[in-house]
């Protein structure tokens, strides 16, 4: 899919190892079944990925054979699925960990080749991860920090390549003895199944124009102004709050669907940009609109007209756990764009006593490209949502 991120957004790919380090892992030399292989026929095409392979796994070398693979053979059987015959099963650490501790991080940055390798060959339509190590393992080219696994959970991820569906291990169901998880997560394996044949949702980053040509800018945003309809607004500034000492604005974005335009804050720029402020034909879209909405009180002297949906606010009353309603987040599970901020994030957080971030050491075109992505990625995020909230498009 032409455009789907762009590369100068995602540095931290390449902290990711292409080749598996089992030396400075280690556990191979620890266990009876090292460098265990995946299992299944995978009629289905769909990839189990489970933490690591446990004590009755390593003596037998097959993945989910316990206690743990008895519950989760037994959930599938009672959906209509053969987890020998219909999935392929793996995990995120191949070799059993010493009395089967839970696998570190860097045990499973270290294994993740592994693990890509298996999806580019097996190449599954859908990924179910059990528990946060298997998460952690196949978001690794996606998201750095996955934080809570409460957040994850039962959300259907259209990745590039893959639905990616997070759930709960069944050791913690286990643990855990509660009729009501194990119902959730039933629910969620379900679903996942129901994903084999469904499109995923496309989002052509590749439209987004960052532009210096102040005579381009004033054209397309008169186009935009002109088709009306829901427009998002995305202002990048060197501070949180307009009235401190030496904030102001850095660049603005604004997107249609259609036409997605990132540009440097000039008098010029600012004059076309309230042309859409102050449009009655627009109504807005941002994330966390009292940001944009302080700045042009500030900036213009009065407020947007026609503010028309917050996807922060939407995203908390469609789904009330916390860490979920940021934009980045959302964008990643709702349209499957892996985080994008990475070159761009040290450079926007507050500066000492000041408060002023560094927004004006980032290279102009990508400080732009971030504008764009934050814009037309909040017009997709409010379609969704309004059509999820029965509002239509």
């Amino acid at each position: 899919m032409r455009g789907f991120f762009h590369t100068s957004l995602s540095s931290h790919q390449a902290n990711i190892p292409t080749v598996p380090r089992c030396g400075a892992c280690g556990l191979y030399r620890h266990c009876r079944s090292p460098k265990m292989p995946p299992y299944g026929k995978g009629k289905r095409s769909v990839l189990v990925v489970g933490e690591a392979p446990g004590e009755t796994e390593d003596e037998k070398g097959r993945p989910f054979v316990g206690t743990s693979g008895q519950l989760l053979r037994t959930q599938l059987y009672e959906i209509g699925v053969d987890l020998d015959e219909d999935t392929w099963v793996t995990n995120s650490v191949i070799c059993r960990p010493v009395r089967n501790a839970t696998p570190t991080p860097d045990q499973i940055l270290y294994c993740y080749p592994n693990l890509n390798n298996v999806l580019k060959k097996l190449r599954p339509k859908v990924v179910i991860t059990l528990g946060r190590s298997a998460l952690q393992s196949v978001l690794l080219p996606y998201w750095q920090d996955i934080g809570n696994l409460e957040r994850w959970i039962g959300w259907q991820i259209p990745l590039p390549d893959f639905w990616l569906c997070p759930t709960y291990h069944p050791a913690y169901l286990l643990r855990a003895n509660h009729p009501v998880l194990d119902r959730a997560v039933l629910d969620h394996l379900r679903s996942a199944f129901e994903l084999v044949d469904r499109p995923r949702p496309q989002v052509d980053t590749g439209s987004i124009v960052c532009t210096f040509d102040e005579a381009k800018i004033e054209q397309t945003i008169r186009e935009i102004v002109e088709e009306g309809g829901w427009v998002a607004v995305d202002y990048e500034t060197n501070c949180l709050k307009p009235e401190t000492p030496g904030g102001r604005i850095f660049s603005c974005a604004i997107s249609n669907g259609k036409h997605t335009i990132s540009f440097l804050w000039t008098p010029r720029t600012q004059a076309a940009t309230a042309e859409v402020l102050f449009s009655k034909r627009c109504w807005k879209i941002a994330s966390n609109l009292k940001m944009e909405e302080r700045w042009t009180r500030h900036v213009f002297g009065r407020g947007v007209v026609r503010w028309g949906w917050d996807t922060m606010l939407a995203a908390h009353v469609l789904d009330n756990r916390q860490g979920i309603c940021s934009l980045k987040f959302q964008a990643l599970v709702r349209l499957g764009v892996p985080t994008y901020n990475q070159q761009v994030e040290a450079f926007l957080t507050g500066n000492g006593r000041s408060r002023l971030n560094r927004i004006t050491e980032i290279e102009p075109r990508t400080l732009l490209r971030y504008g764009g992505m934050d814009a037309l990625l909040e017009w997709h995020l409010a379609k969704l949502q309004r059509q999820e909230m029965g509002y239509g498009d």
